[in-house]
């Protein structure tokens, strides 16, 4: 559980690890759908005892942003965030990618979430629901779910409606994928990081933003790897394997883990693993 620090973000954010979830549930022969219920309900429950656990510290002047009004009470999310999506649908053998089993299963879980924000809802009390970046998370969940014997298929759990490193989706299709019809229930986003191998031209970006406009895609950027040269310095924008400046091979390599960039050096081991296992497409498959 985390806490929000603007006027109109989230306070708190509790994650649903899907996952684990319907694993469990098949595991003891209960349908996931009244299982997921039980979760999504008890995870409402407990961010209203957050909400007023917040509102009692603020009556005892142990919340002085919130007193000095850069922070509205009232006017912040209490976040139900998703992780585990893809590889909860790849244990009950739904294909990752634009299908209808697999929209239908996207539909079903989080118009559930949705159904409930709108259940606990009050004047008071605002509810979103977000597939959260799990910069952290994401590696915890599946080392926690490892570790208690559920099936894991690798050190990380994707945070976008399809697996990093599939290379049999192109670029179109991640736009689709990160379309209305999987994001509708999404009140809090879902940001698509596409990852390219290179710089686009204008007229080729310009052609991307209206697929996404046509696909329904409103949140996304554009990923493409810069190498660092750890000898000289040199930042360069195309993934090389080469310093251009001092033809030197001690490089490094920014990207983002989700939001910002950072050196994939520094990126924890299984978010490493990760980063190498990411497929970055290419002009041609525009």
């Amino acid at each position: 559980m985390g806490a929000g620090g603007v006027s109109t973000g989230s306070k708190s954010v509790l994650t649903v690890n899907l996952n684990r979830c319907i694993q469990h549930a098949v595991g003891k022969g209960i349908l996931f759908q009244f299982y997921l219920e039980e979760i999504v309900d008890l995870v409402h429950k407990v961010q209203l005892a957050y909400n007023e656990n917040l509102k009692y510290m603020q009556q005892k002047g142990m919340l002085p942003l919130f007193d000095a009004g850069y922070i509205n009470l009232s006017r912040q999310y209490l976040t139900i965030g998703v992780n585990g999506m893809v590889e909860a649908a790849e244990f009950l053998g739904i294909e990752i990618n634009d299908n209808p089993r697999y929209v239908e299963f996207v539909r079903q879980i989080l118009g559930l979430i949705e159904r409930y924000n709108k259940k606990y809802r009050t004047k008071d009390v605002m509810f979103n629901c977000e597939m959260i970046p799990a910069e952290n998370v994401g590696v915890k969940h599946a080392k926690w779910d490892k570790r208690a014997g559920y099936i894991v298929k690798r050190n990380c759990y994707n945070s976008y409606f399809y697996i990093v490193e599939d290379n049999s989706l192109n670029i179109i299709d991640k736009f689709r994928l990160h379309g209305r019809k999987y994001i509708e229930h999404l009140t809090g986003g879902s940001a698509l990081h596409l990852n390219l191998e290179e710089h686009l031209s204008k007229e080729q970006y310009k052609q991307l933003l209206c697929v996404a406009t046509q696909e329904g895609c409103n949140y996304f950027t554009f990923n493409i790897p810069n190498t660092v040269c750890n000898d000289c310095g040199h930042i360069d924008k195309r993934n090389l394997k080469e310093c251009p400046s001092c033809k030197g091979r001690n490089l490094d390599y920014l990207t983002r883990i989700i939001g910002y960039m950072k050196r994939v050096s520094n990126f924890s081991q299984p978010r490493q693993e990760e980063a190498e296992r990411r497929y970055y497409a290419t002009v041609s498959q525009l």
